[in-house]
C-alpha cells in the first residue's frame, strides 16, 4: 500500500473530526498504516518534493539575479575606469597645451630680456610636455584611435626639446645675441604651433570622447538602477515564496509526526488504539485508581468462530468485519473508557469508574447484544457472537499485564462453558496452570513413552466372535497418574499434538495386529480414530501407506473411524479423501452416529462401510422410548444403505437381546469387556477363542432360530436367557467382562 502524504493527512483528519473511539458501522476498510511503510516516516527523514524543487527554483533565480547585478556592477566599474582614464587623457592634453603655451612664453621673454633663465624655465615646460606625452603613452587605451596623433605630438615635443637644448647650450657658448639669432633659424613658430594645434585637436577629441562616455555612463547607471530594483523586488518575492514553502513543510512535518505518532499509538484497521496506548492509558488509569480509590475493571473480548468467516470468505471479508464490530464496541462505552484491539479478533475495554459488577455485567451484555446483531456484507447478513472475561483491580490484579491475563482466562472459561461473559474467580487460574502444565507435559509425552493404546472388542452379535477390536489412546502420567482420555484428545487436537500422536497409535495399532497375526490368532480388524484435525492433516495418506508398508498387514485388517461433525466442515474434502482412503483397501466407519448432522442425502455419498450407534442412544433402550425409536432408525436407516452397524456401550443383558433382535451385526461395551492393554487383549482373545469352541457353538446355534417366528422367537429367547448365565459361568471371560 502507498503512504503518500496527501492519504495520510486524510486519514489524521478524519480521525481528528471525530470522537477518539468512533468507527464506521459500515463502509470500505480504511488505508493501513503500517509502521513498516517508508511513506510517513520518510517525511521525517527528507524535505518533501515540493519544497526541494521550490527551493531549487528559488536558488536558481537569486543566482541569475546575482549575474545580472554582478554584469550591472561590472559594466558600471569599466565606465567609470573608462571615464577616469579620459578625464586623465584630457588633463595631460590640457597640462601639455599649457605647458607648450609657457614654454612658448618664456622663449619670447628670453628673446626680448635675453634672460637665460627664462630659457631654461621654457626648456623646463618642455621637458615635462615630454612627461605628459609619455602619461598619455600609458593611457593610449582610452584613445586607441588617436595614437598616430600622440606619435606625432611626441616626434614634434622631441624636436622641439632637441631645439631648446641646442638653444641653451648656444647660449652658454656664443652668448645671447648668436641664441636669439639661431632662433627665428630654427622654424621653432611652426612647429610650437603644430603642437598647440595637434594638442587642442587630441584635447577636442577627449572632450567628445568625455561626453558620449558620460552619457553611456548615465545610461547604465539607470538601467541598473532599474535592474538592482527589480532584482530586489523579484528576490523579495522569492525569499516570500521560499518562507512560505517552509513554512508549509514545518506544518506537513508536524502533520506527518502527529500522523505517525498515531500509526504507532493506534489500530490501523480499525483506529482503536493499540496495546502500547493501552498500557499507556491503562498506566495512568491505575495510578488514578489507587491514589483516589476508584475502581477499575478489564473486559477481554473475543469473538467466536472468527476464523469461519476469514476462511469462507477472505480476510477482506474478515477485516471489514472487525471494523464493524470495533465501532459497535465503541458506542457501547462512555468517553472516559477506551477500547482497543489487542490483536486477530480480539478486543480490550478499559472500564474506569464502574458502578460495582452489575454495572460491568450491564456493559459486557450491551457488548454481547451489540456485536450479535446482524451485519450485511456483500450482500449477504452474518451474524457472530463474543465471548467476554472480566477482571476487576485490584481483586483480580493490581496491574495490566495481571488484569488482561485473569480476563483471558474469564473468557476461555465463558467461551467453554457458552455464556456470553464471565467474571474471573481465582479457581480459573488454578485451572489455566493446571492445563498450562499438563499441556507441555504432553508435548513430552511421545518422547518419554508416557502413551499407549488399550484395545477394546468388537463382537459379533450373531456368534459372540471377536471381529474388530478399538485402539484408545491412554496417557499415564509420571506424577498425575493416569490422565482421562475426554481430557488428552481435546488437548492434543488444541496443540496440534494430535497429528503425530495419531501417526504413532496408527503404527502402533498395525504393530499390534501384526503380532496377534503371528502369535496365531484369527485375524481381526484394527479400528484406529481419527480426529478432525489429524483427519485435515495432508500428511495423512501417507501416514497412513508408511504404516501399512513398515508393518506390513493386510490394509483390509485396518479401519478408521471418523466422527460426523469432522467431515461436515468440508463435505467435498472429505468425501474425496474418505474415497483415497477406501482405494487403499482400509475399512471406514462414521463414530457417534446420531449425535452430528448426518442426512440421508448426505450419507449416501460416502464411501463407508459400517455405522457406530453412539452409546448416549443405546444406554437408554429398552426402558427409554426415545432411545428406542432413534436405535430402531438408525438400523433401519443402515439396512436400507447396506450398511453395517456396531453398538457401542453395551453393558446389559437386555440391550444384547434388543439390538440382536433388530439385527444389529457387531457390540462393544462392559458386558464383553473394558478396554485392556496389549498383554491382557492376547490373554482375552486366546481365552475368547476356547470359549466359542466349547460353549458359543451351540449357545448362538439356539439363538439363530429366533428369526422364525414372532411367539416362537420370544420362547427361545427366554429360553436362552436361562442359559446364558450358566454359559457366562463356564466361561474364564466371565472375570475379564465383570
Amino acid at each position: 500500500m502507498r503512504n503518500d502524504p496527501k492519504s495520510i493527512f486524510r486519514i489524521f483528519a478524519a480521525r481528528a473530526r471525530r470522537p477518539e473511539n468512533a468507527v464506521p458501522e459500515e463502509g470500505p476498510s480504511r488505508p493501513r498504516l503500517d509502521r513498516s511503510d517508508a511513506g510517513a516516516s520518510k517525511l521525517l527523514r527528507f524535505l518533501s518534493q515540493r519544497f526541494v524543487v521550490g527551493s531549487i527554483v528559488a536558488l536558481g533565480i537569486l543566482v541569475a539575479n546575482a549575474f545580472v547585478s554582478y554584469r550591472t556592477i561590472t559594466n558600471l566599474i569599466d565606465a567609470s575606469r573608462i571615464v577616469e582614464r579620459t578625464l586623465k587623457v584630457v588633463e595631460a592634453l590640457k597640462d601639455v597645451r599649457d605647458s607648450v603655451v609657457n614654454s612658448e612664453t618664456e622663449l619670447r621673454g628670453y628673446i626680448i630680456s635675453g634672460d637665460g633663465d627664462r630659457l631654461a624655465r621654457a626648456r623646463a615646460f618642455l621637458e615635462s610636455t615630454k612627461e605628459r606625452v609619455q602619461t598619455l603613452n600609458v593611457l593610449s587605451e582610452a584613445i586607441p584611435d588617436q595614437l598616430r596623433q600622440i606619435e606625432q605630438l611626441d616626434a614634434l615635443i622631441a624636436e622641439e626639446s632637441q631645439r631648446f637644448d641646442n638653444l641653451v647650450e648656444s647660449h652658454s657658448q656664443i652668448g645671447v645675441s648668436a641664441t636669439i639669432r639661431s632662433i627665428g633659424a630654427t622654424a621653432s613658430a611652426a612647429r610650437i604651433q603644430s603642437i598647440q594645434l595637434l594638442t587642442a585637436e587630441l584635447l577636442g577629441a577627449a572632450d567628445a570622447r568625455l561626453v558620449r562616455r558620460t552619457e553611456q555612463f548615465k545610461s547604465s547607471s539607470d538601467i541598473s538602477v532599474i535592474t538592482a530594483a527589480v532584482a530586489t523586488l523579484l528576490n523579495l518575492s522569492l525569499l516570500s515564496v521560499v518562507i512560505l514553502l517552509a513554512r508549509r513543510e514545518i506544518k506537513e512535518r508536524r502533520q506527518a509526526e502527529e500522523v505517525v505518532k498515531f500509526a504507532a499509538t493506534h489500530d490501523p484497521l480499525t483506529g482503536l488504539p493499540n496495546r502500547s496506548l493501552l498500557a499507556e492509558r491503562a498506566a495512568r488509569a491505575l495510578d488514578g485508581a489507587k491514589n483516589q480509590g476508584r475502581s477499575l475493571a478489564v473486559l477481554f473480548i473475543d469473538l467466536d468462530r472468527f476464523k469461519n468467516i476469514n476462511d469462507a470468505l477472505g480476510h477482506g471479508a474478515g477485516d471489514r468485519l472487525l471494523q464493524n464490530v470495533a465501532g459497535r464496541l465503541a458506542r457501547c462505552v462512555r468517553r472516559s473508557d477506551t477500547v482497543a484491539r489487542q490483536g486477530g479478533d480480539e478486543f480490550v475495554v478499559l472500564a474506569e469508574a464502574f458502578q460495582g459488577s452489575s454495572g460491568l455485567a450491564q456493559v459486557a451484555e450491551n457488548i454481547r447484544v451489540a456485536v450479535a446483531k446482524p451485519m450485511a456484507m456483500y450482500g449477504k447478513e452474518f451474524e457472530i457472537t463474543a465471548s467476554i472475561g472480566i477482571s476487576i483491580c485490584p481483586v483480580d490484579g493490581e496491574d495490566l499485564w495481571t488484569l488482561l491475563k485473569n480476563a483471558d482466562i474469564a473468557m476461555y472459561r465463558a467461551k467453554q462453558q457458552g455464556n456470553a461473559y464471565q467474571f474471573y474467580a481465582e479457581e480459573m487460574n488454578l485451572h489455566s496452570v493446571e492445563r498450562l502444565e499438563l499441556e507441555t507435559a504432553l508435548r513430552r509425552a511421545l518422547e518419554r513413552n508416557e502413551l499407549s493404546l488399550h484395545y477394546q472388542p468388537k463382537v459379533e452379535a450373531r456368534t459372540e466372535r471377536v471381529t474388530g477390536i478399538e485402539c484408545l489412546l491412554r496417557w499415564q502420567h509420571p506424577t498425575l497418574g493416569s490422565v482421562p482420555a475426554d481430557q488428552v484428545v481435546p488437548l492434543a487436537e488444541e496443540t496440534g499434538m494430535i497429528v503425530p500422536i495419531g501417526r504413532w497409535a496408527l503404527r502402533t495399532a498395525c504393530l499390534q495386529a501384526r503380532n496377534l497375526a503371528a502369535l496365531g490368532l484369527p485375524p481381526v480388524r484394527m479400528a484406529v480414530n481419527l480426529s478432525a484435525r489429524q483427519f485435515m492433516s495432508p500428511t495423512l495418506l501417507d501416514d497412513v501407506a508408511d504404516a501399512l508398508a513398515e508393518t506390513g498387514i493386510d490394509p483390509r485388517w485396518l479401519e478408521f473411524e471418523v466422527t460426523e461433525s469432522v467431515m461436515i466442515r468440508e463435505p467435498e474434502r472429505a468425501v474425496k479423501l474418505l474415497r483415497d482412503l477406501k482405494a487403499m483397501g482400509v475399512s471406514l466407519s462414521i463414530d457417534d452416529f446420531g449425535t452430528g448432522y448426518s442426512s440421508l442425502a448426505y450419507l449416501k455419498r460416502l464411501p463407508i462401510d459400517c455405522v457406530k450407534i453412539d452409546a448416549s442412544f443405546v444406554r437408554g433402550i429398552p426402558e427409554d422410548a426415545s432411545d428406542v425409536a432413534i436405535t430402531e432408525t438408525i438400523l433401519a436407516m443402515a439396512r436400507s444403505l447396506g450398511l453395517k452397524v456396531v453398538a457401542e456401550g453395551v453393558e446389559t443383558r437386555d440391550q444384547l437381546r434388543f439390538l440382536e433382535v433388530r439385527g444389529c451385526n457387531e457390540m462393544q461395551g462392559y458386558y464383553f469387556s473394558r478396554p485392556l492393554p496389549a498383554e491382557q487383549l492376547v490373554a482375552y482373545l486366546r481365552e475368547q477363542r476356547a470359549g466359542s469352541e466349547d460353549v458359543g457353538t451351540r449357545t448362538w446355534s439356539g439363538r439363530l432360530k429366533l428369526v422364525a417366528r414372532g411367539a416362537e422367537r420370544r420362547a427361545v429367547s427366554e429360553a436362552g436367557a436361562r442359559a446364558a448365565p450358566l454359559a457366562r459361568a463356564a466361561s474364564p471371560l466371565n472375570v475379564l467382562r465383570d
